[in-house]
This record gives C-alpha cells, structure tokens and sequence, in this order.
C-alpha cells in the first residue's frame, strides 16, 4: 500500500491509496473462496469452479465488486494512520472503480483533520500562584465563618456573635488561648493549600500555553471533544450510581447551565489539546516504537500484543502517538514553567490603573467554571480503550465548580474544633495578594 495526500481547498484532507496488483489479486480470490463456502447444488461447499460460482451469484462483476469493497474496507483506516493522522471525521469518498484481476487499485476520500496550529511564543511560561501561607485575608475569612456558626440567637431574636477572646476559645474550641486557635487555623490552611496548588499549577500553566494558540479551533474537534466528554461524564454518573437530576441538584446546575459548561469544557480542551501538539511539533517530541509498545505493555491487558496488533489493524495507533506526544509536551511545561507570587509577574506600578478586581475575577470564573483538570483531559485522549491509555493524566469525568481566581484552594475546613467536626463547614475565601516589594521576585517552582 502507498499512501499519499493534499490539501482541498476547504481545508480537508484528500488522501490516496494505492495497491499493488498482488494486493488486489489476494482479496479478489479471498471473495471467491468466502463465496464458495455456500451450498451450491450439484458440489460440495468450496469445491465449484469460478465460472459457476459466477453464473449462480450474476458474473464476474459481483466478485469484483465484493472485493473491491474489502479493500476499501480493510486501508481506509490504515491510510491516515500510515500518515499519523487522527480523523476528525468519516471519510467522503470520491468515486470508485471496480477493481481488476491483474491490474493495481487506487481510491480517494477526503477527511477532516486537526489543523497545524502555532504558538505565539515558544519561550517558557510564567505564571502566577499563591504562596502556602495564608494571607491575613484568609486567616480572617476562616475565622469570621466559625465565628458565624457559633452565633446564636437570643428570646428577643437578635444575634449573639461571640468575641474572639482567649476565654472563649478555650471553654468552647478547648484551645489555649486565640494565638493557639490562630496557629490550628493557619496549620489547616497550609494543609489545603499544599495539596491544590500543585493542581492549580498544572491547570495555569496549560491554560496559559492555551493562550498563546494562534488560530481558530475548529468547531468539529471541539463536538468530537464535546462527545466524548459527555460520554465520560455519564459513565462517571453511572460508576457512582448517581443520577443526571441528583448531579445538577448537588451542584446547583440547570439544565441549560451544564450544557454551556460542557462546551467552554470542551472548546478548553481542544484548545489545550491544539497547543500542546504545536508544542511538540516545535520541540520535535515524537512517540518511539518502544513508547507504543511500553503503552501497550501498562495497559493492563491480559495479552499486550494482541491488544497492539488489534489496534494496528484498525488503524488506531496514531491516537496512541498523538497521546503520547501530547503527554511529553505537557510533562515539558509542568518542567520549564517559572513560577511567580501573585503580583510579581505583572507589577503595578504608580503610573498605571489598578484592574478592577471584580471584573478580573468575574472574567476568569466563566472560563474555569468548567472541570478542575480539563487541562489534563487536554493533553490526551490517545486510547479511547481503558485497556490501552496513551494520554497524560487524564481528566476528571465530571465538571465542577471550580475558580481559580481564589487562593487555589477548594472548599476547605479550618479544623478548629476538638469538640465538633461539624466545624469543618467553614470555607476558605478568596485570597488577595499580599503585600510584596515592587521588584519582580521569583518563587521555586
């Protein structure tokens, strides 16, 4: 088989395959002899002559043409794999001839694929994160919500929020004094935020090579994304033996709110996906025969190889590729990304206007209000088969709330009680950078 293809002018791709004679000859007489397992009277099952086969079942012509369709059904998804192209959608045919004894055969279809898209910019990037420490704004923020459960209500109806005193906290949290109950506070914000900001990076740090993407998506990769998103979703639901109502009522979602959060999710990860296969085409990253086969070998099945031969026959190992690729590029950011404290990357300075951190915020919330790890979802979907997952670390099924404009932290619980774990209803707020020197200063990253 030879295999070659050119740009339509609507963008698609027209790919050619072309057979060699022997090629033909082979699947010409594999339909004779399927053919001539059928009972025909007078001999026993594969033993008619050609000629009679042919009377019995309309000439020549049927045979052909039996043929001539399994060999557009066997190299039509191994053309764009022998390329390392990964469809976007079915292919479309031009017109096709029958295939001949002794002669070759060639045929045409146009597909849809992803476009070569650029980046604006190579160079490492740079965003910003929060420090583990908690600002004073949190600290207050954590404290102001345990003081609000304790309030209570007096006969006359009014509120009774207790004070802050080292009495208090040490009758009713059983701490020593405030200074004690500060440190536990500080103590479990350091805890939350240790665990999500490295999350928050990775998130960041791909939404940021997202940016730099020039070009347009195209809108039928972010519908195959979108797809697939939803297919994960409901398998998720059905995992956790949930339904759709029950999700929506949990999260606070209508119906329309979960479709439009679905599609920024996939548009997101499209764009990711686009991006971080511009990246490794820049950086040359490819996958090697031995990435494959290691994929194959971790896939968990029980027969690796088989798996693989399965998948190179259907023409399905440049998903595998494509995820591979993706996942180096995406481990090549996570290792060359600099790291910046908030308001260090961009200071302000006297001469220019402080943004307006409502809008800011308001702005990044509708872009994140999609899954927490749709950048990692980006990077992959190599192997649609659980069996064999070439992708980086993929993403979580469901889309949740989620604005990283906040400290990076989730909901979180200040444990502050000995008492009560009731307290862990407290929720960390939104952080606000604290105050820095006007030098740019870097944080390890």
């Amino acid at each position: 088989m030879e295999t070659t293809s050119k740009k339509l002018d609507d963008g698609r791709l027209e790919i050619t395959v072309s057979l060699t004679a022997d090629e033909v000859q082979e699947e010409i007489d594999t339909a004779y002899k399927q053919v001539g397992k059928n009972r025909i009277p007078g001999f026993r099952p594969g033993k008619a002559p050609r000629k009679i086969l042919e009377n019995h079942f309309g000439g020549k012509e049927y045979f052909l043409a039996t043929a001539s369709d399994e060999l557009v059904r066997i190299y039509t998804p191994l053309a764009p794999d022998e390329l390392y192209l990964v469809p976007l959608s079915s292919p479309d045919f031009a017109e096709l001839d029958l295939a001949r004894e002794g002669e070759p055969f060639s045929f045409s279809f146009s597909i849809e694929v992803a476009p070569e898209l650029e980046l604006s910019s190579y160079e490492p990037l740079q965003i910003e994160l929060p420090s583990v420490e908690p600002t004073d704004e949190e600290m207050q923020a954590q404290i102001d919500v345990l003081l609000a459960y304790n309030t209570t209500t007096d006969e006359e109806g009014n509120e009774q929020k207790p004070e802050l005193t080292d009495a208090w906290v040490k009758e009713t949290l059983e701490f020593e004094n405030v200074d004690d109950f500060k440190e536990r506070v500080a103590d479990s914000l350091r805890e939350q935020k240790g665990r999500d900001i490295p999350q928050l990076r990775e998130i960041r740090s791909t939404q940021e090579l997202a940016s730099r993407l020039v070009g347009e998506v195209p809108d039928s990769l972010i519908r195959q994304t979108e797809q697939d998103n939803y297919r994960d979703f409901f398998q998720s639901l059905q995992q956790q033996r949930t339904t759709m109502d029950a999700y929506l009522e949990t999260y606070g979602y209508s119906s329309e709110d979960f479709r439009g959060i679905m599609h920024e999710q996939a548009r997101q990860s499209a764009a990711m996906a686009l991006a971080l296969d511009a990246l490794a085409r820049h950086l040359e990253l490819v996958a090697t025969e031995e990435d494959i086969l290691e994929e194959f070998a971790n896939s968990g099945a029980k027969d690796p190889q088989t798996l693989y031969e399965n998948w190179r026959s259907n023409g399905r190992l440049s998903e595998i590729r494509q995820g591979i690729a993706r996942m180096k590029a995406y481990q090549h950011i996570l290792d060359t990304v600099e790291v910046f404290e908030p308001g260090m990357l961009h200071p302000v300075t006297e001469d220019e206007p402080v943004p307006d951190t409502k809008e800011k915020k308001a702005s990044a919330k509708a872009t994140t209000k999609s899954s927490a790890k749709t950048s990692k979802k980006a990077s992959a979907k190599a192997s649609k088969d659980a069996s064999a997952k070439a992708s980086t670390k993929e993403s979580t099924k469901t889309p949740v709330k989620a604005d990283d404009t906040k400290t990076g932290t989730k909901k979180s619980s200040a444990k502050t009680s000995r008492k009560a774990d009731d307290t862990k209803k407290s929720t960390s707020s939104p952080s606000k950078s604290a105050k820095v020197d006007s030098k740019k200063r870097k944080v390890q990253s």
